[in-house]
């Protein structure tokens, strides 16, 4: 177990860019797009934008039956420090519920080191960062990486993606994800946590770097430097909103970054298969009886082609956060 740590540690360059990747790159894709794919989570359904009732974040529900799943509303990112949320909604859900279904994961295992390995060197660069760009956005770059407390040469030997994605990553540093503090709460109530089948990570990144052209680096930098310049205001905002149910607000987060995962190949596909497979776990969990607790992020909840409306072609009816 310590050999498996200490390669995968020795590989974490690779992995931790590929992690800002993953939820958008494909299984497998023939080549990769003339350009930037439509964004599938920038319309979301207006009817479903709504303030919920109850105290804390917004639910939705899904029954048939005697069977229901209560399916919470994650922010898409993590949350500004001291962003505080009401858990009792959700503690009284999880109470004699019989699974919380949350997303599918990705794989990795031992045999996967050589191909982490060559899929890093793709993402090394021989030529200091600020070489490698143009110079309005390596100044960009240069005063986003100030703006974090870091030095813009902290980032040579990177390519401009990887470079924007641990920038990135350097920026949300002290934020914390939702989903595993719900994790946590299932655990302490006795809840099994259920997950679908993990996806396999090495054809997903290898599919996704190889449809890195100098054009789509750039461009992924200059997404991520979007974001890294909104600053935590806006993010606060939103997550507060989130936080009280206000689900337009909780909209308004921060995503430039997302427009890189579509860039690469495959993209939009892996989305589409991650939203199908919430809607199908939440929809086989509804083959049981009595209660589920689900988490779904906001955006992908809610688009026109999201877990909603994939849930709804499937004949269930899902009553939103406005509704009694």
């Amino acid at each position: 177990m310590n050999l498996r740590r200490s390669l995968f540690r020795a590989a974490r360059g690779a992995l931790a860019a590929l992690a800002m990747l993953a939820c958008a790159a494909a299984a497998a894709a023939p080549a990769p797009p003339a350009a930037p794919m439509a964004d599938p989570e920038a319309t979301v359904v207006s009817e479903l934008v709504v303030q919920a009732l109850e105290r804390g974040p917004a639910w939705w529900r899904v029954s048939r039956g005697g069977s229901t799943v209560y399916i919470l509303g994650l922010p898409d990112g993590p949350t500004p420090p001291g962003v505080a949320w009401d858990t009792s909604v959700l503690e009284r859900r999880l109470t004699g519920a019989n699974a919380l279904l949350a997303g599918p994961g990705f794989r990795a295992g031992l045999t996967d080191i050589p191909g982490v390995f060559r899929l890093r060197a793709q993402l090394r660069s021989k030529a200091p960062i600020a070489e490698t760009l143009p110079p309005a956005l390596a100044a960009r770059f240069a005063q986003a990486s100030a703006r974090v407390g870091k030095r813009a040469d902290r980032f040579d030997g990177w390519q401009p993606m990887a470079a924007g994605a641990f920038l990135f990553r350097e920026a949300h540093d002290r934020w914390t994800p939702v989903e595993p503090q719900v994790v946590r709460l299932a655990r302490r109530h006795g809840v099994k946590v259920e997950r679908p089948a993990p996806y396999a990570a090495m054809p997903l990144a290898a599919t996704a770097i190889g449809s890195m052209t100098p054009q789509v680096q750039q461009d992924c930098l200059g997404w991520a430097l979007d974001d890294v310049e909104a600053g935590e205001a806006r993010a606060r905002r939103a997550a507060e909103g989130w936080a009280r149910g206000d689900v337009a607000q909780a909209l308004t987060a921060p995503r430039a970054f997302d427009r890189c995962l579509l860039a690469l190949a495959g993209g939009a596909a892996l989305w589409a298969r991650v939203s199908q497979d919430d809607a199908d776990q939440i929809a086989a969990a509804l083959g049981r009886p009595g209660h589920a607790v689900a988490v779904v992020g906001l955006r992908r909840l809610l688009a026109e082609n999201g877990v909603i409306a994939r849930l709804e072609a499937q004949g269930l009816k899902v009553a939103g956060p406005g509704e009694p």
